[in-house]
């Protein structure tokens, strides 16, 4: 005779009164609201501290992290390079992929920013006005 399988939905045994009170839970949790924005202020002053995404430094800092803590690193046998280094860095370089095509990024826009217009005024004559911002803003912008 063939084996009776649990019931399962999503993870969830059904045929236990614990998996059940797990999907009803389940159905009446609320999903993780989005982060909030960082503060304008913060944006401003610490973008422009940041070195840029490298996928070889990452991977460096992983593997050299792995050999502190106890993991043997480098060419293993000597067989060759080691295999493990090089997904390191193979997935070091997907994920900054994903970062650098995929990521949202806000930019702020500081006040004090110049703005210079240049027209023409009603009989023909140039018409140039200066002036600057007063309010921060917020733009889309990409990782580099």
């Amino acid at each position: 005779m063939a084996e009776e399988k649990p019931i399962q939905n999503n993870g969830y045994n059904l045929k236990s009164l614990n998996g059940l009170l797990n999907v009803v839970l389940a159905a009446f949790s609320t999903p993780e609201p989005p982060i909030a924005p960082l503060p304008p202020q913060l944006v401003m002053v610490g973008a422009k501290l940041r070195p840029g995404l490298s996928a070889q430094g990452i991977a460096s800092e992983i593997i050299s992290k792995q050999s502190n803590a106890g993991r043997v690193v480098g060419n293993v046998f000597a067989d060759g390079p080691n295999v493990e280094e090089s997904m390191e860095l193979i997935r070091t370089q997907a994920i900054v992929n994903a970062l650098l095509t995929e990521a949202k990024i806000e930019v702020v826009l500081p006040p004090g920013i110049q703005v210079v217009s240049v027209g023409v005024g009603n009989l023909g004559a140039p018409v140039i006005s200066l002036g600057a911002t007063t309010k921060m803003g917020i733009a889309d912008g990409v990782i580099r």
